[in-house]
């Protein structure tokens, strides 16, 4: 698997779905447009909440994981 920026991730898996950019994708979140656009853009101050659910709306799946490699 290659190494890829998640922002790039959530960009493709939405292109593939026909989401045309950020306000398409808000309406299917459900989500504020500034918390979509802040997954969207791969902005630090994006909640982990709102990235996990950004994915599962696109179908991925975000596994998360302490520092000893434990789910």
């Amino acid at each position: 698997m290659e190494n890829r920026e998640l922002k790039r991730i959530i960009q493709d898996a939405a292109e593939d779905l026909g989401y045309k950019g950020v306000m398409e994708l808000t309406d299917a979140c459900d989500l504020s447009y500034e918390r979509v656009s802040r997954v969207y853009g791969g902005s630090t101050l994006a909640k982990l909440s709102d990235v996990a659910h950004v994915a599962s709306v696109l179908g991925l799946k975000i596994k998360f994981v302490n520092k000893l490699g434990e789910e």
